[in-house]
């Protein structure tokens, strides 16, 4: 055997054995009793169907009056931005204090909760497991009087691939999803969830139970069969497939996509699913940039759910995420609070009951029925030139008896020029998901060429998560002619993503100085209903 032969020998060992990956090993088995399954286990279990509007929300249950953790910081400063109503016995080793967010969540016509779960593997002592046990004692309480407690599905904190002190000495490991061990890693989180949770209480969709995915990013690597995994796995431990939501991002096929930051950008929407919350302040996280979304004393929920509710019921999602229960940190909360009192339980209730009946709602506005909007310098008709900053700087001309805008230089960076457009609410929430005809009315001078860019349902077509999918290319000639070409833009989600708009002109080349005196935005005969 060579010098080569024997070093890839050894480099093998030490993979099987671990030591490359992590100086300690996954546990074998789980912390709790609900491990194997098998198919039989689950036939007798309540299931939401695919397309079936439901709304479910994310629990953090991190806090803890005795210790004050997440209640009162190291500096022995407050912790959270908003408050709980009642700060005595708020710990997630009571059962009681789960008791009562169960309560409040089926007075707010919550269908489904997620634990916001950071369970490291074998680290069994953590919050994340030992709060599972007083949740399910609460679940069973409730029902054994009658109630209806919303079902528990998975939101994965995936910051625990880089966060986890899972090494021996304390160390974390970066968890890298590309190699074996890696995936088991990824997966054993989500069997030891299970684990603890009875299938009776599984939040389901099509008999599959709900497994939220954060963000990507916290892997070191990532691999193309890494969900595939996840799937196999799952079933082969516990009978069942598994309904995986992931965030733009992840590599491989999931069930559904969505997107954290509802609460502070919401409504975020995709096929299936969509994200809003009532605001957001993390004033009381120590060492952030300040960032607030104000309430506005409830219209700036009241104004993403009427968003949402405008969108017609035959092509919209059908899972809501509200961001969050209690997230009382990030200001983020709609449980019960010092703050707000039950002001948003009674508004999610009222908003959850008419998703849940597919209520439509039809706000007064003057495009709602129009077949056009347009645009002229002076005269906006449906269509809004948003006013000139950032990277969307413009000056008006006239050229003879026209008038018009010029895009014009800007502090940002880059080579591009915009000019940004925004379309009627009214008018632009009855064309999600369908196909719109864009004219625009240009003077063939100035640059060397222009597309459009839009918010689209496609988040795979596009950078921004499909916010600003380009679409055509009009060379330029230089004839100074004035001139009018059309774009057609499937897939509109008019939800104001393109930089707070719905879509834009890039210029491009040359003085990049486009002339424009008309947009007119149509909608196609066959979206009418």
């Amino acid at each position: 055997m060579n010098l080569r032969s024997k070093y890839v020998s050894v480099l093998l060992l030490c993979v099987l054995c671990g030591i490359l990956a992590a100086d300690d090993k996954l546990p074998l088995k789980p912390p709790g009793k609900f491990f194997p399954l098998e198919a039989k286990d689950h036939k007798s279990a309540d299931s939401y169907k695919s397309g079936q509007p439901v709304v479910g929300t994310t629990y953090f249950y991190w806090y803890d009056i005795d210790t004050k953790s997440h209640i009162i910081d190291s500096d022995g400063t407050d912790a959270l931005t908003t408050h709980p109503a009642d700060m005595n016995g708020i710990s997630y080793k009571r059962v009681p204090w789960h008791k009562q967010q169960l309560q409040d969540m089926i007075e707010a016509g919550i269908d489904f909760l997620m634990p916001v779960f950071w369970g490291v593997p074998g680290k069994y002592d953590g919050w994340s497991f030992v709060g599972l046990g007083p949740l399910v004692e609460a679940h069973d309480a409730l029902e054994k009087e009658g109630h209806q407690p919303p079902a528990i599905g998975l939101f994965y904190d995936t910051s625990i691939l880089l966060w986890n002190g899972f090494n021996k000495d304390g160390r974390s490991y970066h968890v890298d999803l590309s190699t074996d061990f890696g995936k088991e890693w990824f997966y054993t989180a989500i069997r030891d969830f299970f684990s603890l949770i009875p299938p009776s209480k599984w939040a389901r969709v099509d008999g599959k139970p709900i497994v939220f995915l954060y963000s990507a990013g916290f892997a070191k690597k990532q691999g193309p069969k890494q969900l595939d995994y996840v799937r196999d796995r799952f079933k082969k431990d516990f009978g069942s497939e598994i309904f995986l939501v992931k965030q733009p991002g992840w590599l491989g096929e999931a069930d559904a996509t969505y997107s954290w930051g509802g609460a502070v950008n919401g409504p975020l929407i995709y096929r299936q699913t969509v994200s809003l919350g009532p605001g957001y302040d993390h004033s009381a996280v120590p060492g952030r940039t300040e960032l607030i979304v104000e309430r506005l004393d409830g219209k700036t929920y009241i104004d993403r759910w009427s968003k949402v509710l405008q969108l017609n019921p035959a092509h919209r999602p059908w899972m809501v995420h509200v961001e969050t229960w209690n997230e009382w940190h990030e200001g983020t909360d709609i449980a019960d609070s010092r703050e707000y009192g039950q002001s948003y339980i009674v508004l999610t209730r009222l908003f959850s009951d008419m998703w849940r009946t597919k209520t439509r709602l039809k706000l007064p506005g003057q495009y709602c029925d129009a077949n056009s909007v347009t645009w002229e310098p002076g005269q906006s008709k449906g269509l809004q030139l948003r006013p000139s900053s950032g990277d969307g700087v413009w000056k008006a001309e006239k050229f003879g008896n026209v008038k018009a805008v010029v895009s014009a230089s800007n502090p940002e960076p880059g080579t591009n020029r915009y000019i940004y457009f925004n379309v009627d609410d009214t008018f632009a929430y009855e064309l999600f998901d369908q196909t719109v005809s864009v004219s625009v009315t240009y003077r063939d001078v100035g640059c060397s060429s222009f597309h459009l860019e839009y918010d689209n349902t496609n988040p795979k077509t596009g950078p921004g998560e499909g916010a600003f999918r380009p679409v055509g290319n009009i060379a330029v000639d230089g004839s100074k002619k004035w001139k009018t070409v059309s774009f057609t833009l499937p897939q509109c989600r008019f939800m104001n993503r393109c930089n707070g708009v719905d879509f834009r002109i890039a210029v491009l080349g040359g003085d990049m100085a486009l002339a424009i005196s008309k947009v007119k935005l149509i909608r196609r005969d066959n979206i009418r209903n």
